[in-house]
């Protein structure tokens, strides 16, 4: 089922699966830049390297790339949830702590990751907070700041 974007470019507000390839027939599309494109791109790079690893986990994603009316997103902005009893202790692998390390993943993949567990407080927070529009885009487009939005899982 498609991705159920509203005429302002939003998602209802809620978790939405949606496989890679659902996600670029609509959100990794030329948009009057390749931004997208390279973006989808190294969306499915940092998959790619997430299921290498053998990790339980799931991955919603949000920012901008997810807001249709934005032709140029900056990054991807994203949840890595990881089991209630992940250790997120310094990892000894350093191309697996790579995939945890906000700092990492965002030099590597323009992807800001914030790493939670899975039903913890941090996960709530996050999942509240990505719902919200920022204020800047609610300016520009001339919608209320209460305006909530749907995020998309990445169902792998």
């Amino acid at each position: 089922m498609p991705l159920p974007f509203d005429d302002r470019g939003l998602l209802p507000p809620g978790i939405h699966d949606a496989t890679l390839d659902e996600i670029e027939s609509i959100l990794g599309r030329y948009q009057k830049t390749t931004r997208r494109i390279t973006l989808m791109a190294n969306l499915r790079a940092y998959v790619a390297e997430l299921r290498k690893t053998g990790w339980d986990f799931r991955l919603v994603i949000d920012g901008s790339f997810v807001m249709t009316a934005i032709d140029e997103p900056n990054d991807i902005d994203a949840i890595l949830v990881l089991p209630t009893d992940w250790d997120f202790a310094p990892l000894s692998r350093p191309d697996h702590y790579n995939l945890v390390n906000k700092r990492s993943t965002g030099r590597e993949y323009k992807i800001e990751v914030f790493a939670v567990s899975i039903g913890s407080e941090s996960e709530r927070r996050y999942l509240e907070l990505f719902a919200g529009i920022r204020p800047e885009w609610c300016a520009r487009f001339g919608w209320d700041e209460s305006l909530q939005k749907g995020l998309v899982r990445v169902t792998t």
